[in-house]
């Protein structure tokens, strides 16, 4: 395994005004650039050579007060489309900022037990036939039209008040919008649902984990799990929707459900049009940690002497990165852990525990990036242990519908840093690893210039060389990042955006919590 140093390049940040190219726009019009998740640009103006010319186009500021801002914007032509979290929807011009319209959601955020425990978040929007999709803290789905704002439609997706609630985009998909949730610890049953895109209606919803009395859900109390925190993947090729399950639940304990899950921690292939599960790979059994599958996966088709070979894949918190066959599920091949991982890895009690990696990965929610020609996949992640302590046997049998579900308590120990790496997707070998100075959970972008951007809890976002994983340039945020950049071209500019301002990850020593902003840049500002 190459280690690279985190060293940055002398005169970092600066750099003059470059020209333009002729051209159009290449937008970016999904959640992760193209149908198959893969958070690659086929964009090569910005490169190895000029990105430290990178310098700030526009900004624009995030909600008041808030603390968590988790938006991938999407671009679509020539117009930007993000969320605040706060359930405000933004069209701006991309090459300016310019606010065309906004939506601002009626969202009841006293709904049910879990809004009332941390800062909502949403982590962007969909767009599809003309309409800007919305999901919202308080479940509902909302329909607007793309040129103007105006709400079409809504429809409730759960009920808040028994512990639902929603924190990412749909998908849009032939005429279906696919929506995964719940989002949270509430010991609920994940599930993945269709809706008729033009009208709203439910077309179907699958359940990824038994309902209590039945299957290994048979413990006292209620319990559940495999929640889709983050947007469905569908293959535009087979029309198989793939979704990353959450730990089942209570998440620190699996004394009354030995061995797999099938459904939980895992990723799961699906009729889109049916909502039938074709098959479920688990990437971590015996889930004591809350060691969810989080990350959305990624289709790809495979390079090199695996060429040919249609894979899907994605990250555990545990710390390593897994692919299968995408028609399948055979298995690829698997990373090393790219985090420290505890061996032995002790299960949490009473007294309490020091387990790394702890709750927070790992491997986040953040997405991976895809390389030039797919010959590497680029993922970030946290360096951070917690000290994990069991609630009484009591306590876990007496849970609720709505309560938090983790069944103890986990506090971190010792600094909390990161780590970029980049891997052989046909093999899991890692081709180099990169230490970052603080967690890394926004995700990472890669481009056709041969460079690779992610964004640190240390308030920074950075440009890495593809090859090696050399630092290339940075820009100070002075802020934690919970999101991902993205790259896409006006008039034949091509800009980098990214919303920074915090998220619900959040650890000891990080850069501080200052006012939301979404940043632009392009070459000379």
């Amino acid at each position: 395994m190459l280690v690279a140093a985190l060293v940055l390049p002398a005169g970092c940040g600066g750099g003059g005004a470059t020209g333009a190219r002729d051209g159009g726009d290449v937008g970016w019009p999904h959640w992760g650039n193209v149908a198959e998740n893969t958070h690659f640009a086929a964009l090569d103006q910005i490169d190895r050579g000029n990105v430290a010319d990178l310098e700030v186009a526009w900004t624009r500021p995030g909600e008041r007060g808030q603390d968590a801002w988790e938006t991938f914007p999407i671009v679509v032509g020539r117009t930007m489309y993000y969320d605040t979290g706060r359930g405000k929807v933004y069209a701006v011009d991309a090459a300016t900022g310019r606010v065309r319209w906004t939506y601002l959601a009626p969202v009841d955020f006293l709904a049910g037990p879990q809004l009332q425990l941390s800062e909502p978040v949403n982590r962007g929007v969909t767009y599809g036939a003309g309409r800007i999709y919305l999901t919202t803290a308080d479940d509902q789905l909302i329909a607007l039209d793309a040129k103007t704002g105006r709400p079409l439609w809504k429809t409730r997706v759960v009920d808040p008040e028994k512990g639902n609630t929603m924190n990412s985009p749909g998908t849009f998909w032939r005429g279906e919008l696919l929506v995964g949730g719940p989002a949270g610890n509430a010991g609920l049953r994940g599930f993945l649902a269709a809706y008729d895109a033009a009208t709203g209606r439910q077309l179907w919803r699958t359940f990824m984990v038994p309902p209590p009395g039945e299957g290994w859900n048979r413990a006292r109390g209620t319990h559940g799990g495999g929640d889709v925190w983050m947007p469905p993947v569908v293959d535009p090729r087979s029309g198989t929707a793939y979704v990353s399950t959450g730990n089942p639940t209570p998440g620190f304990t699996d004394a009354t459900r030995r061995g797999c899950d099938p459904l939980a921690d895992a990723i799961v292939a699906l009729d889109a049009k049916s909502g039938r599960i074709e098959w479920a790979r688990t990437l971590f059994c015996r889930d004591s940690w809350d060691y969810d599958t989080v990350q959305a996966p990624m289709v790809l088709d495979l390079a090199g002497g695996a060429a040919g070979v249609r894979a899907v894949g994605s990250g555990s918190k545990a710390g390593y990165y897994a692919l299968f066959g995408a028609r399948t599920g055979a298995p690829i091949s698997r990373s090393p852990f790219i985090t420290r991982y505890s061996r032995p890895h002790r299960r949490p009690t009473r007294r309490g525990v020091v387990v790394c990696p702890g709750i927070f990965g790992g491997i986040e929610y953040g997405p991976a990036a895809l390389g030039v020609g797919g010959e590497s996949i680029y993922i970030a992640g946290n360096q951070m242990c917690m000290r994990y302590k069991l609630d009484s046997r009591a306590a876990l049998e007496a849970h609720a519908p709505g309560e938090d579900d983790l069944g103890g308590s986990a506090e971190q120990v010792g600094a909390a840093t990161g780590v970029l790496a980049a891997l052989d997707p046909a093999t899991g070998r890692l081709r180099w690893r990169v230490p970052l100075p603080r967690p890394s959970n926004g995700g990472v972008l890669a481009t056709a210039g041969g460079i690779v951007l992610a964004g640190d809890d240390d308030g920074y976002l950075y440009a890495f060389d593809e090859r090696s994983g050399k630092v290339l340039w940075r820009y100070d945020l002075e802020r934690r990042v919970g999101s991902a950049p993205i790259a896409y071209e006006v008039d034949g500019v091509e800009y980098i955006a990214l919303a920074a301002g915090g998220s619900l990850v959040e650890a000891k020593g990080t850069a501080p919590d200052r006012p939301a902003r979404l940043f632009v840049f392009r070459l000379g500002g």
